[in-house]
């Protein structure tokens, strides 16, 4: 029987699986890292394009700034230039009146009762009109363009006010992007120090995968080249047997039947049906119902049905040995108990293909060794 069919042997620590999965979980975390690193470098670049807008913000602001100071020296320029010329309207206005002083000493009306020239005084008071409407009509239009200058330097002043708001709430919009922007940096630092640690595990990871692949295909040749030795022994031995025996069949097993009463179907190292496998145990040939006994005394370690191997007992002998009995018709044992060499573990059933019979299988450290090295084997079967 092959060895596939063996599933209870506990793999090593450090098995090509572990490694195997180890490698696909970092594989996996290299991955994770790079996806984030991704993501935090976009991040950067958003960051850095924002602050980029708010430098084109804050020069706009500046050279708004300066457009506002342009306009207040403007309207300071206008004012002093309109309170000039009204400052030259009023001197000329004094001027005037101080010519026509005379006129007025005694009042329009005491020059327009008075006995006299009345033309004279018609024309006096035309002067007198004629002089100062000029002077109103200046101090009015000051005080409209006052009034106007006024709006515009309130105008101004909320729209300074605006900008120094602005301008303060860019200010901490740009400490902010620029905080972001150093944890940004930060973040994608240590995502990168972790991904060159992460593809230095894998590294080594892939490393000891290698080591691992060279011992086992070092064992494996090993296995085989012992295998082949066995063979050739095993190819004497039935040899010797077929010719002592005569007419083909293979030799009976002796001594009361252990482990079973019946003859070698397929010895160890045969070939299976399909020539590529070699049997790594022993087929016997026998009725069912036959009882199955120990071979040396020992623990069983297992016994129920196994997929493959239909219901089996294994036992644990001393010096690291391990039998098997697989494809029993009903089991006498059950795990944990102790048997003597030649007590019945089951009754024999039927194996692959309808035969009816027994398979054994006899290992060492895990690893199947032709039954005839086992000093017990030989000591109740022969060699």
């Amino acid at each position: 029987m092959a060895t596939a069919g063996w599933c209870l042997v506990v793999p090593a620590p450090t098995s090509a699986a572990q490694i195997e999965q180890e490698i696909e979980s970092q594989r996996e975390e290299i991955e994770t890292t790079r996806a984030e690193r991704e993501r935090a470098r976009k991040e950067l670049e958003r960051h850095e394009e924002a602050l980029a807008e708010l430098d084109k913000q804050a020069q706009a602001l500046d050279e708004r700034h300066g457009e506002l100071e342009q306009q207040r020296e403007a309207l300071d320029i206008r004012e002093a230039e309109l309170r000039e010329g009204l400052a030259e309207r009023q001197a000329e206005l004094e001027s005037r009146l101080r010519s026509a002083y005379p006129l007025t000493r005694g009042g329009a009306l005491q020059a327009l009762l008075a006995e006299g020239d009345s033309l004279q005084a018609r024309r006096d008071l035309q002067y007198l009109k004629a002089t100062i409407e000029p002077i109103q009509r200046a101090r009015e239009s000051l005080a409209r363009q006052q009034a106007a200058l006024e709006d515009n330097r309130q105008e101004i002043q909320a729209n300074d006010e605006k900008l120094r708001e602005a301008s303060e709430a860019l200010e901490s919009n740009y400490r902010q992007v620029a905080e972001n922007l150093d944890r940004q940096e930060t973040l994608l630092a240590s995502l990168g120090e972790a991904l060159d640690q992460q593809q230095a595990d894998l590294r080594s990871l892939l490393e000891r995968k290698e080591r691992l692949d060279r011992e086992v295909r070092a064992a494996q040749a090993r296995k085989e080249a012992e295998a082949r030795k066995e063979k050739e022994a095993q190819a004497r031995a039935d040899e010797a047997r077929q010719k002592a025996g005569g007419d083909g069949e293979k030799t009976p097993i002796p001594s009361g039947g252990i482990p079973i009463a019946g003859s070698v179907m397929r010895g160890f190292g045969d070939s299976l049906p399909n020539g590529r496998l070699r049997h790594e145990g022993i087929a016997f040939r026998a009725e069912r119902g036959q009882p199955v006994r120990a071979v040396d005394s020992g623990t069983v370690v297992y016994a129920g049905s196994l997929k493959g191997w239909g219901k089996l007992v294994m036992l644990r002998h001393r010096d690291s040995y391990l039998s098997l009995y697989a494809h029993c018709q009903t089991l006498n044992v059950e795990k944990g108990a102790r048997v003597d060499q030649g007590e019945q573990l089951c009754e024999s059933g039927v194996m692959d293909a309808g035969q009816a019979g027994l398979y054994v299988e006899v290992r060492q450290n895990n690893r199947p060794v032709n039954p005839g090295r086992w000093p017990a084997w030989r000591k109740v079967a022969g060699g």
